[in-house]
């Protein structure tokens, strides 16, 4: 038994996120059926997380254990002959049998991409989320610098979410800023479902005026995802890459 590490880059717009689900087209499922053709036995693709229904990855990490002896540059060349054109392959390395896509991450990185003009060019509509209103950039960095440090991100969260441990730790926070566009770079040791595009959403907030950065620790103890900030269209949302 072999254990491939596939990392992948894939236009979400297309898939219902990344988990595979039923009658839907998905990443992983679109993955896995590539792989079980090119490897010819069935195979269980592990991502290192799901992502949302268009939601962009560049650096996505997943493996895939097989008994075929065919080399990793094979694979690379195979796995994207077989896959559509929003989904690329990027790296194939053998790795020990213990690596888990998931389990033995240390890191993930997200960006979320904001257009500040009023018109949003087609060749970046699908990959920004347009906000063209005044905000106050020292307030949002003031913000930002809330969420780094180790808390318990249930009023960031989907309310719906099933994972009991809601504590993660955001390693570091950035914005890079030019006329066009804001970019917001995230890193942590985890993320729940929708906590990125809803810090995002409050971090909006707070440029807006509608939240002061001050207000946010008490967002944080309440627990209360109603006193939070919306949850941002998923269109602009990039994860960058896992670090192991």
């Amino acid at each position: 038994m072999r254990n491939l590490k596939l990392t992948l880059a894939y236009d979400g717009t297309e898939f219902h996120g990344w988990q595979i689900q039923p009658n839907l087209p998905t990443v992983q499922g679109t993955l896995k059926e590539a792989l079980e053709k090119l490897l010819n036995h069935a195979v269980n693709v592990t991502g290192s997380g799901r992502t949302d229904a268009g939601v962009h990855a560049q650096g996505q990490v997943a493996n895939v254990e097989t008994i075929r002896s065919i080399d990793t540059d094979a694979v690379l060349r195979g796995a994207n002959a077989l896959l559509p054109p929003g989904i690329r392959v990027w790296q194939v390395e053998e790795v020990r049998l213990d690596f888990h896509a998931r389990r033995s991450a240390r890191s993930k990185t997200y960006e979320y991409h904001i257009w500040r003009q009023h018109i949003v060019s087609p060749f970046h509509c699908r990959y920004v989320y347009a906000f063209p209103y005044e905000m106050d950039a020292r307030a949002v960095d003031e913000a930002s610098r809330h969420f780094v440090g180790t808390h318990d991100f249930t009023s960031f969260c989907a309310t719906a979410t099933t994972v009991e441990d809601r504590v993660r730790t955001i390693f570091e926070t950035t914005w890079q800023r030019s006329p066009e566009e804001w970019i917001f770079r995230i890193r942590g040791n985890g993320f729940l479902q929708y906590m990125v595009r809803t810090i995002v959403g409050t971090l909006l907030y707070v440029g807006t005026g509608k939240l002061r950065p001050q207000e946010l620790p008490p967002i944080f103890e309440e627990r209360d995802r109603r006193r939070a900030g919306p949850c941002v269209p998923s269109q602009g949302l990039h994860l960058i890459c896992v670090d192991y």
